[in-house]
């Protein structure tokens, strides 16, 4: 029996709508991407219009419509009682605007938007879009590669090929940002691939519509490293000043940052202190209580709903995407490493 279904029947015997008043109790949701229905990309960062439609009125329903993360972390303070939902999207890609934005909106909703500020500004692709751009436009079709002594052959003639390859290659570009460069160039020649993947980050311009909207603008550093990769002194500049060109582009503040890919360590969180944050997101799974977002305001968890969470058997499914929310299925997946951008 698939882990799917499993999960499908236990929601059965999940409640549906809305619960009895509880102690104040916060879920971040964190999301990425919103792609048009159909829409496949090899790496599959998100989810379609329909299902966070799906998921919008499942949640407003049960009476948990979501707000921002800096409401949901005021909602905590006041002591106001009851299981309240925040969204998040992460990264700052065009699609959060021209299809989320609406969909939010329509349902009442609110979020809070992390935007890869110097990726945004520079207008160039993260190193993950690099990656799936050179598989997808290789001319070459097989290679060999050796990324710090690991050898990875590829076949890339066919979508199972790189669908591998990506596998193989994502977690050996978890290096500082000039090996990581070095390597997506040595990859984009050994397959033939002459150009760079394209931007699909929000410009400025559109970023401005989530701040008219009533959205939270939130960061997600400059150039989305891997934090503890870097020194203490670039840590810093990553964060303070994606905040500072945020607030000098759109006019606002960022309450919060979102730790790229959730990579932190001890310097990462006082380097958030000291750039003057009010609290972080990170990708690990769980829930904010009072307690948690008082002792660990800058380390805060967030739970993904992703398609395939939120689908049964016969399609989207209201039950699972509220028992996902409600953390329902944690045991099962206790011990389980989360990956995220």
């Amino acid at each position: 029996m698939s882990g799917r279904l499993v999960r499908w029947l236990l929601s059965l015997g999940a409640p549906s709508g809305r619960t009895a008043p509880e102690a104040p109790l916060l879920t971040i949701i964190r999301h990425h991407r919103v792609y048009e229905n159909g829409q496949r990309a090899l790496y599959h960062l998100g989810v379609s219009e329909d299902m966070l439609a799906g998921q919008l009125r499942a949640l407003v329903r049960a009476g948990m419509t979501p707000v921002s993360v800096a409401e949901g972390l005021q909602r905590l303070e006041k002591g106001v009682a009851g299981h309240h939902v925040a969204f998040s999207f992460d990264d700052g890609y065009a699609d959060n605007v021209t299809r989320a934005l609406p969909i939010l909106e329509k349902a009442g909703a609110r979020a809070t938007f992390y935007l890869t500020a110097g990726l945004m500004e520079e207008r160039r692709a993260p190193w993950w879009d690099e990656l799936a751009h050179a598989l997808t436009r290789a001319t070459k079709t097989h290679a060999t590669i050796d990324w710090g002594g690991t050898a990875v052959t590829l076949d890339v003639s066919q979508p199972s090929g790189r669908s591998a390859a990506l596998r193989a290659l994502l977690p050996l570009l978890r290096v500082v940002p000039a090996e990581q460069h070095a390597r997506l160039a040595a990859l984009r020649e050994a397959l033939g691939v002459a150009d760079r993947a394209p931007c699909e980050f929000a410009d400025w311009a559109l970023a401005k519509k989530l701040v008219s909207a009533g959205m939270e603008a939130g960061a997600h550093t400059l150039t989305h490293p891997f934090l503890t990769l870097l020194s203490p002194d670039s840590q810093r500049r990553e964060m303070a000043d994606s905040a500072a060109l945020i607030r000098e582009r759109l006019g606002c503040g960022t309450p919060g940052i979102a730790y790229p890919n959730g990579d932190h360590d001890a310097t990462t969180v006082s380097a958030t202190r000291a750039a003057g944050f009010q609290y972080a997101v990170i990708t690990r799974s769980g829930d904010v209580s009072v307690q948690t977002a008082s002792s660990a305001r800058f380390e805060l968890p967030r739970r993904p709903l992703t398609e395939g969470a939120c689908t049964g058997p016969l399609g989207f499914s209201e039950r699972m995407t509220l028992a996902e929310t409600r953390g329902a299925f944690d045991s099962l997946r206790k011990g389980r490493v989360e990956m995220g951008s």
